[in-house]
């Protein structure tokens, strides 16, 4: 499966956005920042919802210390546009543990699952 990685607080969201459009599956990995999205992503998200770009299916990576909540906010900035969910979503607390690289990999084989299908 071809695969493109941006880091959305260093990369305009305009590459993101015009590569989102070529694309199928996205996945969005971002941190929870004072109880939401961090900042760039929200942004992001925005534009893609602004674009009214349909027929994609997501999977979501959350990370955070306490309460990781930013998988939930993605999913409700990306509402709009009726997007299917392709994976089960990735919890992270700070820092990879022990059994989550084997969640990580079970994301990557339901998303190649559903992008061959």
């Amino acid at each position: 499966v071809k695969v493109k990685m941006y880091d959305v607080s260093v990369t305009p969201s305009s590459y993101v956005v015009s590569d989102a459009f070529k694309y199928s599956h996205l996945v969005f990995a971002a941190p929870t920042y004072n109880g939401g999205v961090f900042v760039t992503m929200e942004n992001l998200l925005h534009d893609l919802t602004a674009h009214g770009l349909k027929g994609r299916r997501a999977a979501y990576i959350e990370n955070g210390s306490w309460a990781p909540t930013s998988a939930r906010g993605m999913q409700k900035l990306l509402e709009p546009l009726n997007w299917e969910t392709a994976a089960d979503t990735v919890t992270l607390r700070s820092a990879l543990r022990q059994g989550q690289q084997e969640d990580l990999e079970r994301m990557a084989t339901q998303l190649a699952e559903s992008v061959k299908a």
